[in-house]
């Protein structure tokens, strides 16, 4: 699922600027004891974006002890993670890059390094695209679009087919302060397609489509059944 990861971010409720290397933790306080809940959004991984539900206002994982206190549903994970599309920034990083951290790609190798079949990416060199990262992000150059490649609700993941119910159910809850997993599952199981119920029994009405039952066919089923 392609996601223009500013307006992603604004809908899923951060307010401030957000850029690689950054992580905020937004408070969703509510009234009780051991119902308070946070979202974290965490982009220190330059190419990987994860928003996640915790419990607490902390942001950090609670002891056990501490956790189980709360909901069922804030005790297993429940995040999404976003792919970032760093094409452009990598660029940037590379030009970037001296000769003298090429040569250290082959640094304490010899001549294996070198006939090991190309240059491997040295520690130097990693450090050196993640603070070129970094630096490019606050100067404005940050990466516009991502994909979002999974969600996770209590532990379970979710199918691609199911996103968009979720992501709709997820910004809506942000937007009020109070998350529920449990109803970001049910999002996720709109999917499934609900049929009415034979005429004996009584509709609930959120059925999708009618069920026509086959009389001739369904009473093989019950053959042998009534004496």
């Amino acid at each position: 699922m392609q996601v223009n990861i500013q307006e992603f971010i604004s809908q899923a409720g951060l307010q401030e600027p957000f850029y690689p290397g950054k992580r905020a933790v937004k408070p969703c306080p509510q009234p009780g004891e051991y119902k308070s809940h946070c979202v974290v959004y965490d982009w220190r991984n330059p190419n990987l974006i994860r928003i996640e539900i915790k419990a607490g206002l902390s942001g950090h994982d609670l002891p056990d002890k501490d956790l189980i206190r709360y909901p069922v549903c804030f005790q297993a994970a429940t995040y999404m993670e976003i792919d970032v599309q760093t094409g452009e920034i990598r660029a940037l990083n590379r030009e970037g890059i001296s000769n003298e951290d090429d040569e250290d790609e082959t640094d304490g190798e010899g001549s294996k390094g070198k006939s090991g079949g190309g240059k491997r990416p040295s520690r130097k060199m990693k450090e050196s695209e993640n603070r070129l990262s970094f630096a490019s992000a606050v100067e404005g150059a940050k990466p516009n679009s991502g994909i979002l490649r999974e969600i996770v609700i209590m532990g379970k993941k979710i199918a691609h087919e199911a996103f968009v119910n979720v992501v709709d159910k997820f910004f809506t809850q942000v937007e009020h302060a109070k998350i529920s997993a449990t109803d970001l599952m049910v999002a996720a199981g709109r999917l499934v397609t609900k049929f009415t119920p034979p005429a004996f029994m009584k509709p609930k009405g959120d059925e999708d489509k009618v069920y026509k039952y086959n009389r001739e066919k369904n009473e093989v089923m019950f053959t042998g059944v009534m004496p």
